[in-house]
Parts: structure tokens; C-alpha cells; sequence
């Protein structure tokens, strides 16, 4: 047993010193150095391009699956059963530094950092505590800590800058996040209603109520949490959300709608209806690759005005020409739309339980012709064990790689992300991310076949 336990952690050592050899050869070739943890992110640097590699991906996902693994096998498993039981302080650390803006206050001081007394005194918060929160969040390689109780970004902590001065955020505090990528509003909802939702997780399964969830729970109401996001209290909160939807676009690139489903193939004048489309960014990026297509964007109300606007913003082009239509439409009733060639769900049916979903498809399906194809965009989940071939392979493009052993096959910690959504959609939505069988079930029910899937490269 003893020579198999080191055979594990020498396979696992061998992984990341091949994984670490590939990405330095492909920053070697470019004559570039890797981005330092120490350093603000700078998006703009080619260094950080240089990160989408393909080569360069695959092995830092190797990287991050074997090193965690690496330390799971070598750790004592209560240390690491009880760090995980504690992996809330983060989120809530991490929600607390954004929200009193220290990530641009540390901007402004520069790399030499400012005294925690200085970053506490513009929110009046309490600094020997807030020096106790960046003290985790650093040990944590979120910040440094340059000299004691002095600190500064990093290329972790500095991802959360909304890119305005400090003094114009606390002067402005309802409109922190408004005209920022999105990104820092992603991490503080995260760490907020939906970490105090899926915190009630286990009240709910071992003391169920009819149709309660966690976020219920967390909120004592009976509301939905969209409901609850329109309360005239949380106006704040509410816009906060809408501007995640464009802090998620920093997870993956607009690029990715051009390499699967092949738009060019659509005749000049066919329609795609962007079903719950926000502001309808995606299908903007298709109609500027592809002018012939006249796009339908829905959604509720309010969204739809915004939508307009984005429009007019970044392809007036489009509006002038009325190849595009804003509808507001509740895709839980029938679909109005009765020549459509695409029907497109981008990220709309993890928010749903299969009754729900199946409601959607069907209205869909009503509304389609013979030739209307179903397009949805939404995360594949797959499981943790290695398992034969369920005949779903034969679905062409179905097949996806799986990661060397000993690794999980499905990189375990370097692809959590989407099983952190899956439980989240859950406890705030009575959603569910689904696998390509779970899939397969629903699509039936509601009246479609998959023929189809594709796997965007990274």
C-alpha cells in the first residue's frame, strides 16, 4: 500500500512539473514572463493573452486539479475537513473588502501599500479589524501584506477594481458598480444573498417546507428571490444583480458564440430570437459577424429598455436597418414569435427546475416550424467518477476528454466552478445545472431532440 500512496504522489508531482514545463516553453517561445501573483492584473498586458493558449489552459488546469489533489493526499483529513467547513470566512472577508473599496484605495497607494488605519478610515470601520480581514484574505494569496498591517493588491485582489477614484465610490456608494465591468458586483452577490441562501441548505433538506428554498429561508419570506429583488428597499441590490449578468462575461469570452453553433450556414433574413436575453449582448456579437440576420431580443420590461439602448450604443446599425426587434415577453407564456429559424437560451434553463424548464420548451415548441432549431447555452455538468461509455457519446460532439489519472476525470478543484452553481441555482432559484443526459430527458418531455453539442475551446 506504502508504494502505491508514493506512486499517487509522484504521478501527481510528475503532472504538474510536465504542466509547468509547457506553459514556461510557450511563454519562452514568446519571449515573455508569466504574470506575477504580485502584481496588479493588467488586462491589457500580453502576458495575460497569452494565458488563453491552448496549451497553456490545458495545463494549468492540470496544474490546479493535481495540486489540490496533491495536498487532499497529503494533508491530515481533519485539517482539511475543517478548513472546508470554513471556507465561508473568504466570502464573507472577501465581500467586506469590496465593499468598503479597499482594492482601489490600495490602486491609489501603490505597490508600496497604505496602513490599514488609512483604508478603515473612510468607511469608519474599526481597523484592527479590518487589518485581521485582508490578514486571511492575504494568507490566502487575496492581497499582501507588504510589512505588518500594511497592505496591497495583487493580481487576485485587483480584479475586483470598478476603475473609478475611491473618493468618488464613497461619495457615490449607490452607484459603485454602475459603468464597471460587473465583476466586483459578481463576487459581493456571491458573498452575499447567495452565500446566506445556500447557507440554510441543510435546514431545508432535513426540515423541508412546500416549495421553500434556502434563500427563503436565509430571508424569511415566501417570495421568489426575483420578487424579493424588486422590493422598493432593494433598489440597490437589484441593480447590483443586473450588472453580475455582465460580471460573468469576465468568466468566458464573447468569442465562444462564434465556435459552435455555425451562424454562417443561416440564409440572409432568417430570425434568431434571443429568448431572455438581457440586453441581448450575446446576439449582438452574432449579428456583427453575421448582418443578414434579423434578431428578435425579449425580455421583460425594464430589461428590454436597457436593451435598446445597448443596442443603439454598440450596432445602431442594426436598429436603422430594423434587422433588430426588442419584445417584451415572459418565456413562461406562449412564445409569439412564429417564423423563427434559432430560438436561443443563453443561461436561462440552470435557473429552473425541470417543470418549469419543460413549460418553457413547450411554449418553444409550439411556436417552432418544422426547420426552427433550439439553441441552448448553458454548462454541461459531468461526474467525479470515471465511468464506461452511456451511449451518449454517439451524439456527435458529445464526447469531451477527461483528465489524466490519478487526477479526478473531471479536474476536480480546476472545474468546481459550475458545481458551486449547480447547488447555488438550487438554494436561490430551485434551479439545477444538468448533464447531458438529464438534458436529453428534459428536451424530450418538452418536445426536442439533441443532435447536437459543442464543447467552446478553454
Amino acid at each position: 500500500m506504502r508504494s502505491i500512496g508514493i506512486s499517487t504522489l509522484r504521478r501527481l508531482a510528475n503532472i504538474i512539473n510536465e504542466a509547468i514545463d509547457e506553459i514556461e516553453g510557450v511563454y519562452a517561445a514568446a519571449d515573455m514572463s508569466l504574470p506575477s501573483l504580485e502584481a496588479p492584473f493588467d488586462p491589457a498586458d500580453p502576458a495575460e493573452a497569452l494565458l488563453q493558449n491552448p496549451i497553456v489552459e490545458g495545463a494549468t488546469l492540470n496544474i490546479m486539479a493535481a495540486a489540490a489533489q496533491l495536498s487532499a493526499t497529503v494533508a491530515s483529513p481533519v485539517v482539511s475537513a475543517f478548513n472546508a467547513s470554513q471556507a465561508f470566512h473568504i466570502s464573507a472577508c472577501f465581500r467586506a473588502a469590496s465593499e468598503i473599496n479597499v482594492v482601489e484605495m490600495l490602486r491609489e497607494a501603490g505597490p508600496a501599500g497604505l496602513h490599514a488605519k488609512k483604508i478603515a478610515a473612510p468607511s469608519k470601520t474599526d481597523p484592527l479589524l479590518l487589518t485581521r480581514i485582508l490578514r486571511l484574505l492575504a494568507t490566502h494569496n487575496i492581497f499582501r501584506e507588504v510589512t505588518p498591517n500594511v497592505f496591497a493588491n495583487n493580481r487576485i485582489s485587483s480584479v475586483l477594481d470598478k476603475g473609478k477614484p475611491s473618493k468618488v465610490l464613497f461619495e457615490n456608494p449607490d452607484e459603485r458598480h454602475t459603468g464597471t465591468s460587473g465583476f466586483a458586483a459578481l463576487v459581493e452577490c456571491s458573498a452575499d444573498h447567495n452565500m446566506k441562501g445556500v447557507a440554510m441548505l441543510a435546514d431545508t433538506m432535513l426540515h423541508p417546507e412546500e416549495g421553500e428554498l434556502g434563500f427563503n429561508r436565509a430571508y424569511g419570506t415566501t417570495e421568489s428571490f426575483w420578487d424579493w429583488l424588486h422590493r422598493p428597499e432593494n433598489v440597490y441590490k437589484m441593480r447590483r444583480f443586473y450588472l453580475v449578468i455582465w460580471g460573468t462575461a469576465a468568466l468566458e469570452s464573447t468569442d465562444a458564440i462564434h465556435k459552435g453553433f455555425n451562424w454562417s450556414d443561416l440564409p440572409a433574413g432568417s430570425v434568431l430570437v434571443d429568448v431572455g436575453g438581457g440586453t441581448g449582448h450575446i446576439s449582438l456579437a452574432i449579428a456583427q459577424k453575421n448582418p443578414g440576420l434579423r434578431i428578435v431580443v425579449q425580455d421583460l420590461e425594464d430589461t428590454i429598455k436597457d436593451s435598446k439602448m445597448y443596442w443603439k450604443e454598440n450596432l445602431p446599425s442594426h436598429i436603422e436597418s430594423q434587422m433588430v426587434d426588442f419584445q417584451v415577453q415572459d418565456f413562461h407564456t406562449p412564445q409569439p414569435i412564429l417564423n423563427a429559424d434559432v430560438f436561443m437560451l443563453r443561461y436561462i434553463v440552470h435557473n429552473w427546475s425541470d417543470e418549469h424548464f419543460v413549460k418553457i420548451l413547450r411554449h418553444l415548441r409550439d411556436a417552432a416550424q418544422p426547420t426552427t432549431k433550439l439553441l441552448v447555452i448553458d454548462k454541461i455538468l459531468v461526474s467525479a467518477a470515471r465511468v464506461p461509455d452511456s451511449g451518449e457519446e454517439a451524439i456527435p460532439g458529445s464526447a469531451r476528454p477527461s483528465a489524466p489519472a490519478p487526477l479526478l476525470p473531471n479536474w476536480g478543484v480546476g472545474k468546481a466552478e459550475v458545481y458551486y452553481v449547480d447547488v447555488l441555482m438550487h438554494c436561490i432559484f430551485g434551479g439545477v445545472e444538468r448533464t447531458l443526459k438529464h438534458f436529453m430527458e428534459v428536451f424530450a418531455k418538452g418536445g426536442w431532440k439533441l443532435v447536437q453539442v459543442h464543447h467552446p475551446e478553454g
